[in-house]
């Protein structure tokens, strides 16, 4: 097994996606879109993601999320490894980002959507004219492109004071 899939499985089993349990396409939303926000609180992984129909997306997680859980069942040389302080300290920040809120209208992947969607259309994604937006402009941006959010900005404004807590407004990563 690789260096790059003992850190992923490592990480997967702090954030409760270790079983691979990835058949179902909220499993795979879930696991896509924290493994981005982990990323942007510093933890570079490697993956690079693009926008797409539920925001954004990474073919090579994905790909390698199907590989892992192949070597898993043959291979366990991950046991013999364990995170270290830093990688810990990040899993709680993005703990403190993804919980979920007291809101029975959203469910966990679509929080995460909605969370790492604002942090992409913010900080990554490109639009004629952006500069630097605000809530206003991203949540525009948002309802056009997701338009099962347009009716949602109270919660939106809930994902925004979560990731500007900290300080993921402000900058595009953590370090």
């Amino acid at each position: 097994m690789n260096k790059d899939h003992i850190l992923l499985k490592l990480i997967l089993d702090e954030i409760d996606l270790g079983n691979l349990e990835i058949s179902d396409f909220n499993s795979r939303k879930i696991l896509q879109k924290k493994i981005y926000l982990l990323q942007v609180t510093g933890i570079d992984l490697g993956y690079r993601y693009n926008w797409y129909l539920y925001g954004p997306y990474c073919p090579a997680l994905a790909s390698d999320t199907f590989s892992l859980r192949d070597e898993i069942k043959y291979d366990q040389e991950f046991d013999d490894y364990q995170l270290n302080s830093k990688t810990l300290d990040k899993l709680g920040t993005l703990g403190k980002i993804v919980d979920l809120p007291d809101n029975p209208k959203i469910n966990e992947p679509e929080w995460l959507e909605l969370l790492a969607s604002l942090h992409y259309l913010k900080h990554i994604a490109y639009w004629p004219g952006k500069n630097n937006p605000e809530f206003e402009e991203v949540f525009e941006k948002l309802a056009q492109s997701k338009p099962h959010f347009a009716s949602e900005e109270n919660l939106a404004t809930v994902a925004w004071k979560r990731l500007d807590d900290v300080g993921l407004v402000q900058g595009k990563t953590l370090e």
